[in-house]
C-alpha cells in the first residue's frame, strides 16, 4: 500500500503534464447567425456548376480571403464582413469558369447584392441561346454548302 501512495503524486504530475498538449489538439466551436451572402454558379444549360473549385477575395487583396469546392447546387456562401466589393473567381477542370466582381450591400435591411459582369450565357433566356445556336448551324452548313460548290466548279473545268 505504501508503494502505490507514493506513486499517486508522480501519477497527478504526469497527468497535469499532460493535460496541455492534450488541451492543444482540442477543436472548439461556436454556431452564430449572420447575413450571408450566396452566390449561385451554373452551366449556359443551367445544370449547377457542382463541387468545382473557388477562391473568393475581400476588395483588392491578392491572396483568398475564403477557398474551397461550390456545394452540390452550385453555391459560394459568405459573410461580406463590411468589406464593399469582393472578387469571386470558379474554374472547373475542364476550363469552365468564371471571375465575378459582386458590390456587396451595407449591412441594413437583408438587400440583395449587385452583382458585376456577368456571363452572357446566364444573362441569356434560353429563346436567345435557341437563336445562337440555330445561327451558329446555319453559319457551319453555309460554309459547307459553299465549298460543295467550288469543289463542283473545279470538278467541271
Amino acid at each position: 500500500m505504501t508503494r502505490v501512495r507514493r506513486l499517486r503524486p508522480a501519477v497527478l504530475a504526469l497527468a497535469l503534464a499532460l493535460a496541455g498538449p492534450l488541451a492543444a489538439h482540442e477543436v472548439q466551436h461556436e454556431v452564430t447567425r449572420a447575413e450571408a451572402l450566396v452566390v449561385r454558379l451554373a452551366y449556359a444549360d443551367g445544370e449547377a456548376f457542382s463541387y468545382e473549385r473557388y477562391e473568393l477575395y475581400a476588395g483588392d487583396a491578392q491572396r483568398p480571403v475564403q477557398s474551397g469546392r461550390t456545394d452540390a447546387q452550385g453555391r459560394v456562401a459568405f459573410v461580406p464582413g463590411g468589406v464593399a466589393h469582393h472578387r469571386l473567381r470558379a474554374f472547373s477542370e475542364d476550363g469552365h469558369g468564371v471571375d465575378l466582381r459582386i458590390e456587396t450591400p451595407p449591412a441594413a435591411g437583408g438587400a440583395a447584392a449587385t452583382m458585376g459582369p456577368e456571363p452572357d450565357s446566364a444573362k441569356a433566356p434560353a429563346t436567345a441561346r435557341a437563336v445562337r445556336v440555330l445561327a451558329g448551324l446555319g453559319i457551319i452548313l453555309g460554309a459547307f454548302g459553299v465549298v460543295q460548290l467550288y469543289v463542283r466548279r473545279r470538278k467541271a473545268r
